[in-house]
């Protein structure tokens, strides 16, 4: 069967099982991902930001779906953040980023040595040939979850349009199975120096499952002194929102995402700042149900919010539990100008809830019991301003 090689990569994407594939337009990108449109008949949107984009696949992937990002070269660069962390929190079903290379700049603001980049940054990577396109995409999966980490395919962006042949076949075996691991999925300080070792392993072949465990902190007598007042001040509220909480929880870097951690256990996964809502979406195209994204004010406003409009274009019913303290409490307190949130807030205002007082159990089972049993999106903002 001779098609183009973006149509071929096209198929060894959907046929390696993959559901959940994002795509920011770009030269070679797009012919790719019009093409998987074309097979899947599933309708899948473009994306506005290639970090947002590719932190939608990753949760995918964590939470056991096969997926796969194809973004241009600068794309990838920008989504640095997001691919950085997910080396350290690394993946279950396979996760693939399909990167073509516009080695001229012919189609880019500027030339980029994108192989170098992918190099420093360290994420696994091959360069795709035309001959055998189709088989090496495919292996790519498995490779991915051999490792359990995502991996990069690059290629020529003047390739995809190239004629070629292929021999369609099926993915052989499923994705592995989710299995919930704050240890390995939740990424911070408490947890750093394992986190980077369990990488290293993953990388140069060694059993990373055989390198012993660090004790989980209990919330919020473990925590460094700094952070514990305001542990405290959280408590109440996650007291009532473990019994309401859904299939999965993502989180931001920041306090409230420790209370992933005993006796709490509400948040599954975390990766960058502002990663908390992609993560959540993603984690919702690969099946979970009334899954809860929870960010602080400040990674929510940084890029926490860029989801927002992924999550609307595909209508899905987010929850987004937002800790508003107006101040960035994990680098130092520093404030944040008033109505930066309700700036931002306010093109969803028809979906937002307020928690006025968060020591209220009360007030606080009313709203996420609400939010939790709506089939639309919902913003609950827990005002520790006021409250």
């Amino acid at each position: 069967m001779r098609q183009s090689v973006a149509q071929i990569i096209a198929h060894a994407i959907y046929d390696a099982g993959a559901t959940v594939v994002t795509h920011v337009p770009g030269f070679g990108a797009t012919q790719v991902f019009d093409a998987f449109r074309e097979i899947s008949l599933l309708g899948h949107p473009i994306s506005f930001h290639e970090e947002v984009a590719y932190s939608i696949a990753h949760g995918a992937s964590l939470v056991g779906q096969r997926s796969a990002t194809v973004i241009k070269a600068h794309g990838f660069a920008k989504a640095a953040n997001s691919v950085a962390d997910s080396l350290i929190a690394g993946t279950t079903a396979g996760f693939v980023i399909l990167v073509p290379d516009d080695k001229l700049g012919k189609h880019s603001d500027s030339i980029l040595d994108i192989a170098a980049f992918v190099r420093g940054i360290g994420i696994p990577h091959r360069t795709l040939q035309v001959q055998d396109v189709y088989r090496h995409v495919l292996d790519a999966f498995s490779w991915s979850e051999a490792l359990q980490l995502p991996v990069v395919l690059l290629v020529d962006a003047d390739d995809v349009d190239q004629m070629g042949a292929y021999t369609p076949v099926q993915a052989s075996t499923s994705p592995p199975t989710y299995q919930r691991d704050v240890i390995q999925h939740v990424i911070g300080p408490l947890l750093a120096e394992y986190q980077y070792r369990v990488l290293a392993a993953k990388v140069s072949g060694q059993d990373w499952r055989e390198l012993e465990k660090p004790a989980l902190p209990t919330i919020p007598d473990a925590l460094p002194k700094a952070w514990q007042p305001l542990a405290r001040l959280y408590s109440p509220l996650f007291e009532v929102f473990q019994t309401l909480r859904g299939e999965v929880v993502t989180g931001d870097t920041g306090v409230s995402t420790l209370f992933a951690f005993p006796p709490y256990n509400c948040v599954d996964i975390c990766t960058c700042m502002g990663g908390s809502v992609p993560l959540a979406i993603g984690a919702h195209l690969a099946g979970r149900r009334n899954v809860w994204a929870v960010t602080g004010d400040f990674a929510f406003i940084a890029a926490g919010h860029l989801g927002l409009l992924e999550a609307v274009q595909r209508d899905i019913p987010l929850k987004v539990l937002i800790f508003y303290n107006r101040r960035a409490q994990t680098t130092g307190g520093q404030p944040i100008p008033d109505s930066m949130l309700e700036r931002i807030l306010a093109g969803y205002e028809s979906h937002v809830r307020y928690i006025s007082n968060p020591q209220d159990a009360r007030e606080i089972e009313a709203i996420l019991r609400e939010a939790s049993s709506a089939q639309e999106m919902r913003i609950v903002v827990a005002d520790y301003v006021k409250g």
